[in-house]
């Protein structure tokens, strides 16, 4: 009787409890470093119901993380709208969007409201750098290094000497049509970003990356900037992975750009 009347009667999970288990899994896959996933599960939320603000915060956090931080931005502002305490989310969609001074704003606003806020100090010392502050900067990195030192260590010393041993054997690493690519790609090395210069792109990159491309065709360049390489580096060899997944994303992009150019009238 029972199979007879489940098989008539669709099965559908109460709103509430199937939100509660989106937002779950949005977490879990943020935990995991995987933000664009996390991202899909709170826009389902968020597409039931438009002011659920752990789900905009969710969003918010995640956008960055691969590469939209204007979204986060956006998301950041409509969830200080239903009164989230979001200035910290905010800071880090607008640093990763390039609008540096907005998110040192942002990181002493959420500061001023919670001076423990480890993220916020971290968010801070960034966004000091990049404005060319150092000592404030490495001021607010101890912060951050106090309060949650597994999360914002110290950045790696990296001798001088030692970049380009790093860069030779990331190039190594590279798949060979990737290694031929970079041959036609001047590279260079960089302490920090040029902001003017990312601010020149559409959309501006994250002045966090760790590498940049710049142009196409004979006129590309690959700047490789050794202070993010080397903030929250682990070893040598850390640096060395990190420096060849830069070039591989730049470099993957570049030949999907233009073939893109090839295949269009």
């Amino acid at each position: 009787m029972a199979d007879a009347l489940t098989s008539r009667v669709p099965w559908v999970l109460p709103a509430d409890v199937h939100a509660a288990i989106l937002l779950d899994e949005a977490r879990a896959a943020l935990r995991r470093g995987e933000p664009a996933i996390a991202a899909v599960f709170a826009e389902e939320v968020l597409d039931r119901d438009r002011d659920d603000v752990e789900a905009l915060c969710i969003v918010a956090d995640a956008a960055p993380r691969y590469g939209h931080g204007e979204v986060g931005v956006l998301a950041a502002a409509q969830a200080a709208g239903r009164g989230a305490r979001a200035d910290t989310l905010r800071a880090a969609a607008q640093l990763a969007s390039c609008q540096v001074d907005a998110a040192l704003g942002s990181a002493e606003q959420a500061l001023a409201e919670d001076p423990d806020d480890a993220r916020a100090h971290a968010v801070r010392a960034q966004a000091l750098e990049f404005l060319g502050r150092p000592d404030a900067a490495d001021d607010a990195y101890h912060h951050a290094y106090r309060l949650r030192p597994a999360a914002y260590p110290r950045p790696l010393a990296v001798p001088d000497g030692t970049w380009d041993t790093l860069v030779h054997a990331a190039r190594a690493d590279l798949v060979p049509e990737l290694r031929d690519t970079l041959r036609r790609v001047e590279l260079a090395l960089d302490d920090l970003p040029d902001l003017a210069a990312l601010r020149a792109l559409v959309p501006p990159p994250n002045p966090t990356s760790d590498g940049v491309l710049f142009g196409q065709g004979r006129t590309a360049r690959m700047v490789l900037y050794r202070r993010n390489l080397a903030r929250g580096a682990a070893s040598l060899d850390d640096v060395t992975a990190r420096i060849t997944h830069a070039l591989e994303g730049e470099l993957e992009a570049l030949l999907d750009r233009e073939e893109a150019a090839c295949d269009s009238p």
